[in-house]
């Protein structure tokens, strides 16, 4: 054994440089690649790409919204075919001018002059349009400029929607050919997606009727979906023979009947196969996967706060504000209450308690609640809702990282209401 007093003259005395084969090539495994072939999404695929069956007869597109949970292929589906229709339109000659298409995470963005800059910048890397600082007219009549001098027509992909702050964008974007903001004969068109069901129905009647949202839903994945798709990983990802199929058929299965999130299957193999090479394992076993779950299981929890849409966020805090203070176990009617109240204090539309209560059973398949027996008294009537997790608190503060919510941190529900 060498003395803690000798120097250190080499990179291999620092890092550890035996290959035990097993990744190959992680990329494969992020959530940022994009696989040259979908699997298990044909229906939703062809289902989305009617939307721009119009440009075939010198049309325009439709807008859409695309609707399904986390981890159903829908981000993948939608760059997937806008990649496609690029490749087709450059074969085919239908347009008389280029397709651009912008992707912005709503979620990692402030505001909508942040939309409007993230879209200038991706049509025009060059541009020298500031950051922040100017009114949101402003940014309008760049991006509107930009695109004429680009001469372009402009798919703009916003995902998380949910996350905009207000229906300014879409409006505006929905009205800008009628206000000659496009070169004549050019089109924007947009498309949405949301883990929300209700995400549509919720804007405001004259954005319904001027963008005239073509709906899309995703189903989850099914365990044979999810097997062929990692299967597929395994491949690019992996040296061959590191990956047990037994392997693969337990993350498929573990996967389909938690969440059916396919990017949460990929992420739970990748984590198995860390944890067998960093324990010196020249394969990924199931025993790898059953310890890889364990961890991932805290790891979701505590990232839940942060990934949910802004009402189930609320209804999520209307749960914790109950059960972290008052007592172990509330009631829907009072969960209920609370949201509304959380509505109010941040000047939020609520949504309808059929919406409120879907949500309890979201977040039950996720595994963060409990629902019990019916309860009738003077505590509150509704069925009784407990945490099933031991991190209450731990999950409060994550929300609390989101901007829009630390205002509630003093918020007392029931009998500490302010």
């Amino acid at each position: 054994m060498q003395s803690n007093d000798e120097p250190i003259t080499n990179f291999t005395e620092i890092f550890e440089t035996e290959t035990r084969k097993i990744l190959k090539d992680t990329h494969v495994l992020s959530p940022d690649y994009l696989p040259k072939q979908l699997i298990g999404r044909r229906t939703e695929i062809t289902e989305l790409a009617r939307i721009f069956k119009p440009i075939d007869s010198k049309g325009y597109p439709s807008n859409a919204l695309v609707f399904g949970k986390s981890g159903s292929g829908k981000t993948v589906v939608t760059k997937f075919l806008l990649q496609k229709l690029m490749e087709r339109l450059d074969a085919e000659k239908l347009l008389d001018h280029p397709l651009m298409w912008a992707y912005v995470q709503c979620k990692n963005v402030r505001g909508e002059n942040g939309v409007l800059y993230s879209i200038i910048k991706q049509i025009d890397p060059d541009t020298k349009i500031p950051k922040k600082g100017f009114a949101i007219s402003y940014y309008y009549d760049a991006l509107y400029d930009t695109i004429k001098e680009k001469n372009i027509s402009l798919v703009v992909v916003l995902d998380e929607i949910d996350y905009l702050k207000g229906d300014g964008i879409l409006y505006n974007f929905s009205r800008a050919g009628e206000m000659h903001e496009l070169p004549e004969r050019h089109f924007l068109t947009t498309i949405g997606i949301s883990n929300s069901l209700t995400f549509g129905a919720n804007l405001d009647s004259r954005v319904q009727s001027s963008m005239m949202f073509k709906d899309v839903i995703f189903a989850p994945y099914n365990a044979e979906q999810i097997k062929s798709i990692l299967c597929d990983r395994v491949k690019l990802a992996f040296y061959d023979g590191a990956v047990l199929p037994e392997t693969v058929d337990l993350c498929a299965v573990i996967s389909a009947r938690v969440h059916g999130d396919a990017r949460k299957a990929i992420e739970l193999l990748k984590s198995a196969a860390i944890y067998a090479e960093e324990n010196g394992f020249d394969k990924v076993l199931p025993e790898h996967v059953d310890k890889a779950f364990e961890d991932n299981d805290i790891d979701r929890i505590t990232a839940l706060a942060a990934n949910l849409p802004l009402h189930d966020k609320l209804v999520l805090l209307s749960i914790l504000k109950n059960v972290n203070y008052n007592k172990l176990v509330t009631t829907a009617s009072e969960v209920t209450t609370t949201y509304y109240k959380l509505c109010e204090e941040i000047k939020e539309k609520p949504r309808h308690r059929t919406t409120v209560a879907n949500k309890f059973g979201e977040l039950e398949t996720m595994g963060v609640i409990k629902e019990g027996k019916t309860k009738k008294g003077r505590g509150g009537s509704g069925r009784e809702i407990c945490l099933a997790i031991p991190s209450g608190r731990t999950l409060e503060d994550l929300i609390y990282q989101d901007d829009r919510f630390e205002e509630l941190k003093d918020f007392k529900a029931g009998l500490f209401a302010r």
